[in-house]
């Protein structure tokens, strides 16, 4: 991860950039692949009072994380800063952990919903046949398939007709 930290209206102090590199460096305990993270850290006066301002931009593969924190002093600020991102970092992999489970909890109530379609039939020739005699009831009956058993080898057969019109035999080998 690339870390940079950024003084604004503050004299740069490699204490305080080491600190905020350390506590952002902690950060990928919680999302492994974060590619750059940007701190600037500044001092605001209002009505005589200094305020320590800490804001990051993060980029990772699947997120951008902005945000802004500002407390009495720099270290505080940063530590609340962290808080702040750690929280937005959880709530967006707990987003995708829900998306993710809506997504297959979908897939198998779809699933579900075909096999409560699905609609068995008795449809199938008791008698073996050879594949001539299979071939004539095809045609006979006006349908796309036939399932038989074979006389010669004594396993069931499957003649279908294909979107060309051909007929095609499928024997499985068992």
């Amino acid at each position: 991860m690339n870390i940079a930290v950024t003084f604004k209206h503050i004299d740069s102090s490699d204490a305080i950039k080491q600190y905020a590199e350390s506590k952002v460096s902690k950060l990928d305990k919680y999302l492994n692949n974060i590619l750059e993270a940007h701190v600037t850290l500044s001092i605001e006066r209002v009505d005589h009072k200094e305020s320590g301002i800490a804001q990051i931009k993060l980029s990772a593969k699947n997120l951008i994380v902005n945000a802004e924190e500002k407390s009495s002093d720099i270290y505080s600020a940063i530590d609340l800063l962290l808080e702040k991102v750690e929280a937005q970092i959880k709530k967006h992999k707990e987003k995708m952990r829900r998306k993710e489970h809506t997504e297959e909890s979908a897939g198998i109530s779809d699933a579900d919903e075909e096999i409560a379609n699905l609609e068995v039939k008795d449809d199938y020739e008791r008698q073996p046949l050879d594949v001539k005699e299979a071939v004539r009831k095809l045609e006979k009956r006006n349908k796309d398939f036939i399932i038989f058993k074979d006389k010669e080898s004594s396993k069931i057969s499957f003649i279908f007709r294909g979107e060309d019109g051909g007929l095609s035999l499928i024997t499985p080998e068992l």
